[in-house]
């Protein structure tokens, strides 16, 4: 079991939490009665903000309970293959997840997590062609949220970003090769039983995290998925060479459309104002006051309804376009036309 540290307060708390984030990818702590599991629940935005110390981005909360014919390894007991969480949002998965107990189980559910970036050496040293291919080959790679197209390793909203879905499609020889070194990998896995009230929170950009079965004891957590505007550190040389085949990737499909693009993680960054303005609408969307937002960003109250406005009527148009998630036909056309490079 790693090492459990007790929260320290807002003002050191924060800083100790992003330090062991850099270090190892994840930390385990028990939080006071700000950060109990209840609070992620009711308030998940201001949870995450107290715990990592800035503003996020975007916050997606969801109950990890199991419940009868439950698909998904949120919503069932059995054992869930190592894996990220690759949802999107700008573009990119997440950066932060966090897992709060409410109740473990009475036997098994364990926490499972593997240092990706310990990974990627391992394959480097082992399978040098490997290693490149899981920067440099587009493709598709499944999850029950929908699919993510691009390499298993790249760079995403700025950020690098590792991809692994928990089971290899059929035919994907990349993602069978690398699943072997998952496999191999086994003594490297960090078990984590965790109590009530604890907090997981992981990179999970960089982690693989999966979970044990379990048995009785209604296990249950709260958890969080959090895009943050800062990116974690990540190896430079890793970051360099996603961010060569970025480039050369990008100039390939110059002409595809920008949803498709965007889904591939090659869409153009949006200027940090936009992102600024974004962000205040997504506050006033989970009910911070329009008073308090108008007197922190200096912005008037009727600027900020007609932002809203502008923001809700566009994203109506996209959806009504249907062009907000890219055609799965176009990004296919995509990958194979970088693949003819």
């Amino acid at each position: 079991m790693s090492e459990r540290w007790i929260w320290p307060g807002a003002e050191r708390g924060p800083a100790r939490l992003l330090d062991e984030l850099a270090a190892r990818g994840f930390s385990v702590l028990r939080g006071d009665a700000s950060l109990a599991p209840e609070e992620a629940a009711r308030a998940p935005w201001s949870f995450a903000e107290r715990l990592l110390g800035a503003r996020p981005r975007l916050v997606e909360r969801q109950p990890i309970k199991a419940v009868p014919g439950g698909r998904s390894f949120a919503a069932s007991s059995a054992a869930a293959p190592l894996h990220t969480d690759s949802q999107s949002f700008a573009g990119a998965p997440p950066a932060v997840q966090i897992m709060a107990c409410v109740r473990p189980a009475e036997r098994g559910g364990e926490s499972l997590l593997l240092d990706g970036w310990a990974l990627l050496a391992a394959v480097e040293r082992a399978d040098p062609e490997l290693f490149r291919a899981l920067f440099t080959v587009y493709r598709r790679i499944p999850f029950v949220f929908g699919d993510v197209f691009g390499p298993t390793v790249s760079l995403r909203d700025g950020a690098l970003a590792l991809t692994h879905a928990p089971v290899a499609p059929p035919g994907d020889a990349i993602a069978a090769r690398l699943a072997r070194f998952v496999e191999a990998s086994r003594r490297e896995v960090i078990e984590l039983a965790l109590g009530p009230a604890d907090l997981l929170v992981v990179d999970n950009r960089r982690m693989l995290h999966g979970r044990r079965a379990f048995e009785g004891g209604a296990r249950e957590f709260v958890r969080l998925l959090v895009w943050m505007e800062a990116p974690l550190p990540s190896p430079p040389a890793y970051r360099a060479l996603a961010a060569q085949v970025a480039e050369a990737a990008s100039r390939r499909v110059a002409g595809a459309p920008e949803a498709t693009r965007r889904r591939l993680g090659l869409g153009a960054p949006a200027p940090p104002e936009a992102r600024r303005r974004l962000g205040v609408v997504l506050e006033m969307l989970r009910g911070v006051p329009p008073g308090v937002l108008a007197a922190r960003e200096r912005i008037p109250e009727p600027e900020l309804y007609r932002l809203r406005d502008a923001a809700l009527a566009a994203a109506e148009a996209a959806l009504a376009e249907g062009a907000a998630g890219g055609d799965d036909g176009a990004l296919a056309e995509a990958i194979g036309r970088m693949g003819r490079g």
